[in-house]
């Protein structure tokens, strides 16, 4: 029953069953006809004929054109659950990745917290280092400053030393006091 041909049969049977079982007053062409009821299964009968010439004209091209139709919508219904499935492996691992978006976020905040924790404390002993290089460089020129000074105020002190004993001697030593030093220092030169 499934070939093209014992379809056909039994369209055309259960057609002709139809016609027949069909009163006649809506098939009559005209009323008051000899041929009443032989005249609509003439016609039901020519309509059946030209059914039939089409169906084996056009079976060929139209079960090509059909089964093509039926291959491409295979296909295309292929192609839709496989892009089916590929979308709801999509939505699955997108759904897991969502899921984990918490603790991925909680993750990442921590991670960062934990960076800027490290970062502020290499600041901070790196600013300790360079305070403690600014603090021994301030102790060395103080220092150096302090000795600077030390000196300067000896040098000082010691030109006021010398100033002041040389005003002292002034005002102490007597014309004979040179005459006599004078003479030991020229004792002394002959000696040598």
């Amino acid at each position: 029953m499934n070939t093209p041909r014992a379809r056909f049969l039994l369209f055309t049977v259960l057609l002709m069953i139809g016609a027949a079982a069909t009163p006649v007053v809506a098939f009559a062409a005209e009323e008051g006809s000899k041929w009443g009821t032989w005249l609509d299964l003439g016609r039901v009968f020519n309509l059946l004929v030209v059914v039939g010439v089409l169906v084996l004209i056009a079976r060929k091209p139209l079960l090509n054109f059909f089964s093509g139709r039926t291959q491409a919508i295979r296909e295309q219904l292929a192609e839709a659950q496989k892009a089916r499935m590929e979308a709801e492996a999509k939505l699955a691992e997108m759904e897991g990745r969502m899921a984990h978006l918490d603790d991925e976020l909680r993750e990442i905040k921590n991670s960062a917290e934990k960076e800027a924790r490290d970062e502020y404390q290499r600041l901070l002993a790196a600013a300790e280092q360079d305070a403690d290089k600014i603090i021994g460089r301030a102790r060395q020129e103080i220092e150096g400053l302090t000795r600077a000074a030390q000196l300067e105020l000896k040098l000082h002190a010691a030109e006021l030393s010398v100033k002041l004993a040389e005003e002292k001697i002034q005002n102490e030593i007597t014309d004979a006091d040179h005459g006599r030093l004078f003479a030991r220092f020229v004792t002394k030169l002959g000696e040598k």
